[in-house]
């Protein structure tokens, strides 16, 4: 009996030993398994293709919140990433909700747009394609290496992908706010540092945007809309943000580098002076007797300055014919110093700037006075105001059926019948309105409105606010005179 008992101790101790064993080269086994734990994925919606750095699932490939650039206040819907995409392959976006992702691509009506149906401000120099988001493994694919914005709007279900080829635009910059200067980088998939040097700034505002746009159009109405320039400052950029002020005037190197996964970097560094500029005036002002009297107590007559052109001012003014002692002059304040003229005879309406009173016309009405210091010619040719935009039918500028009538007889200058309903935008024309390339001025650098029943110029601002809306049929009338407007 106590020899069984021994026999069934040793049995049992030998079966805990192996069990002991047979844990041992389990967790052994499972130290070694190959497969590895997946890395888990913060929820969101991401950008992932073999033509991107974005191989795999990664944070730098989350696609977050931008503003709408309407009301520029940020939009939740609304989101974009800008990666570096490889010509011929592409990538696609990917939402990640707990363990379930769903990978999108290009929906049926996904396509380049093309010039027929680009919007006002949209790209014109770099690519860019619009359309809905489907369900599907189908990539999104570019034609060429580049860095690409793409954007997905989440309510609309609008994806865009554009080519952002960078460049800078300003009144400091050699284009005006009518041109980009352009900005090179070579082709990273990490990493772009786009860069121009021996750019002249002027003592003026500046912004980065690519690809000669301004906004891009979410959808049909613009009731959603993204950036395509960034501003704020050079140490602080942020989509839509305000212009960037040059403080001082000379030769720059500008940098704007753009890395996955983090935020734009720039520099702008002053490498030079600069050649001499000439020295224009902040403001001018007209008097004599043929414009109200030559005294400066009495009369008081400031020019236009016009956007981005500091040697141009330009006026809409009644030119008495007939009266004592006529002509007028020009001088940049309110007395007589620095004041001028004319000198000589007029071709086509222009003279060359000088010391003689520019002379009356042979019929009294309205006149466009424009003042080029740069070619130093002082022009003077029967008015020319414009209307443009929706309202209108087109956004091309001094087009013939949209040119205003000028009514002498009754002293007002009034506008072709709108064809649509669209805001109220209106600008002059004239021959020596011409930038310092020589080339006609845009039509917003010149233009005006009629706000409370004011008439209100736009000179050197920004964009005019509270502008009125016309529906169609309705016109405008103007008094240049008492500087009034109404529309009926």
């Amino acid at each position: 009996m106590k020899k069984n008992s021994i026999k069934r101790m040793l049995q049992l101790m030998s079966i805990i030993m192996l069990a002991g064993v047979v844990l041992v080269s389990c967790k052994k086994d499972d130290d070694d398994d190959p497969t590895p734990t997946p890395t888990p994925v913060e929820d969101g919606i991401y950008v992932v293709g073999s033509g991107t750095a974005l191989t795999d699932f990664d944070i730098k490939g989350l696609m977050t919140s931008t503003k709408n650039e309407v009301d520029q206040e940020p939009r939740s819907a609304l989101l974009d990433i800008y990666v570096a995409v490889k010509g011929g392959d592409g990538f696609n976006i990917v939402k990640v909700a707990g363990t379930t992702k769903t990978t999108y691509g290009p929906g049926a009506d996904f396509a380049e747009v093309v010039e027929a149906d680009w919007q006002v401000d949209e790209p014109r120099t770099g690519k860019f394609w619009r359309g809905a988001i489907a369900e599907t493994e189908t990539k999104f694919t570019v034609p060429e290496d580049g860095l690409y914005h793409v954007v997905y709007d989440t309510e609309l279900g609008t994806v865009v992908v554009a080519h952002a080829k960078w460049g800078i635009i300003g009144g400091a910059t050699p284009g005006g706010w009518s041109d980009n200067t352009p900005m090179t980088a070579a082709f990273d998939l990490n990493k772009m540092e786009f860069e121009v040097t021996e750019v002249t700034l002027l003592q003026n505002d500046w912004k980065f945007r690519y690809s000669d746009g301004w906004k891009i159009f979410m959808d049909a109405d613009g009731t959603v809309k993204v950036n395509t320039n960034l501003g704020g400052t050079v140490s602080a950029l942020e989509p839509g943000g305000g212009n960037i002020p040059n403080e001082v005037y000379g030769v720059y190197t500008i940098t704007l580098t753009w890395e996955l996964g983090k935020d734009w970097v720039a520099t702008a560094t002053k490498t030079g002076d600069g050649e001499p500029l000439p020295e224009y005036p902040e403001s001018l002002y007209m008097i004599g007797a043929s414009v109200g009297g030559w005294d400066w107590a009495v009369v008081d007559l400031p020019m236009i300055p016009t956007h981005s052109n500091p040697h141009l001012f330009w006026k809409i003014v009644w030119i008495e014919s007939g009266v004592a002692d006529p002509g007028f002059k020009f001088a940049p304040q309110k007395e007589w110093a620095g004041d001028f003229g004319v000198s000589g005879e007029a071709t086509d309406g222009v003279y060359a700037k000088g010391s003689d009173n520019v002379p009356e016309p042979a019929e009294s009405g309205y006149y466009m006075v424009v003042v080029n210091l740069l070619d130093e010619t002082i022009e003077v040719n029967p008015a020319k105001v414009y209307g443009i935009g929706d309202a209108f039918g087109t956004w091309d500028a001094a087009v013939e059926a949209n040119l205003f009538t000028v009514d002498n007889a009754n002293e007002v200058i009034i506008s072709p019948a709108a064809t649509a309903e669209g805001a109220l935008r209106m600008h002059v024309a004239a021959m020596t309105l011409t930038n310092t390339d020589g080339n006609a001025i845009d039509w917003w650098q010149a233009e005006f409105n009629v706000i409370d029943g004011n008439i209100e110029f736009r000179g050197t601002g920004d964009d005019q606010q509270n502008i009125p809306t016309l529906t169609a049929g309705q016109t405008v009338s103007l008094n240049f005179r008492t500087h009034t407007g109404t529309i009926q």
